[in-house]
């Protein structure tokens, strides 16, 4: 565990809700602003948006999947890529990233002010089995305050090891090319869509445009990912990767006859593939799960922790139960939904 500081008689630092998100109070650094402040943490590439801050803190991985995602938006953001673990100085503050453990790059922001630290954690991937192949090892941080995103923060999202659910997708595979039917999976372009092709790495793969542009980078990024082809009318016997997005079942007229997938940590809720319109879901998620979030909050050390997004309320609720000083910050933006 990285250990962060203390000092008695030091101030702490808070977050507070600002005009564009969180921001660190008494600085100009907002944690995966909404618009364009002067200066921002991007805690991963995935949740982007097409306007960056004036100046981005990320990781040099995500900053190399946002060149191949959105290079102008990325050549207005003065990027400020930072290595792993390397503290730097930004103004009064000592910033310091490590691994999330979501997708390729995803970071954790720890901010040392005054021998006090606040640690957001942006997206936390799972830990142990639950765990995804593709992205760098999560670490565990200690801190003063901690800032948890509760994306799977609900006691239902109780999400099992990754072996089992890929054992799964191989089923769903095999079972649709022995009926002659292309195997169409849905998945997160970037995160979800590496992490199912590494597993299906002996079938041929075929993939939308977006994944394999962050494919290419996870490949350029040393991530051992098989050969893929670009998404074309498919063979017999192949296998179509899509975006998990309503605009993706476009492609599916000309895939006759198929069989749907989707991948998501929302397959937990009962009736999910029925209410999204496919086949199949299955619960292969690299966020964080409930389980996995408590674990991670209690042994943070924090003396204070604020859950934002998604189930806050219920993470909070639940982090209390346990006597942790937890409470939520209202997110009042809204969550892009699958389908």
């Amino acid at each position: 565990m990285r250990m962060a500081a203390a000092r008695e008689g030091t101030p702490d630092l808070e977050v507070e809700r600002a005009a564009h998100g969180l921001r660190l109070r008494g600085t100009q650094l907002y944690l995966d602003p909404v618009g364009r402040p002067q200066l921002g943490f991007l805690a991963h590439a995935r949740r982007a948006r097409a306007t960056l801050p004036e100046r981005t803190i990320a990781t040099v991985a995500t900053v190399a999947l946002l060149e191949a995602a959105q290079p102008r938006a990325l050549r207005k953001a003065a990027p400020l890529p930072a290595a792993w673990g390397k503290p730097f100085a930004l103004g009064s503050l000592t910033i310091t990233l490590f691994p999330a453990g979501h997708v390729l790059g995803s970071a954790q922001i720890c901010c040392q002010l005054g021998g006090r630290a606040v640690v957001y954690a942006g997206d936390l991937g799972g830990w142990g089995p639950r765990a995804p192949a593709t992205a760098e090892k999560r670490e565990q941080l200690a801190c003063d305050t901690l800032v948890l995103r509760a994306t799977y923060g609900h006691p239902r999202y109780d999400l099992p090891p990754r072996a089992e659910v890929l054992e799964d997708l191989s089923r769903f595979v095999a079972a649709a090319l022995a009926e002659r039917r292309t195997p169409v999976i849905f998945a997160a372009p970037l995160g979800g869509a590496q992490e199912a092709v590494r597993h299906l790495a002996s079938q041929e793969l075929r993939l939308h445009p977006a994944p394999l542009r962050f494919a290419e980078v996870y490949r350029a990024q040393a991530v051992d990912l098989p050969a893929l082809l670009p998404l074309t009318t498919p063979r017999s016997g192949q296998v179509v990767v899509l975006p998990a997005h309503q605009r993706s079942r476009r492609y599916l007229t000309e895939l006759e006859p198929h069989r749907t997938c989707l991948l998501s940590g929302r397959a937990v809720d009962p009736g999910f593939a029925a209410q999204v319109g496919v086949d199949r879901a299955l619960p292969l998620s690299d966020h964080a799960g409930f389980a996995d979030l408590v674990e991670y909050a209690a042994r943070s050390g924090a003396r204070r922790i604020l859950t934002v997004h998604g189930h806050a309320e219920d993470l909070a609720h639940a982090l209390r139960d346990r006597g942790l000083p937890a409470h939520a910050i209202r997110d009042h933006h809204r969550q892009l939904e699958l389908f």
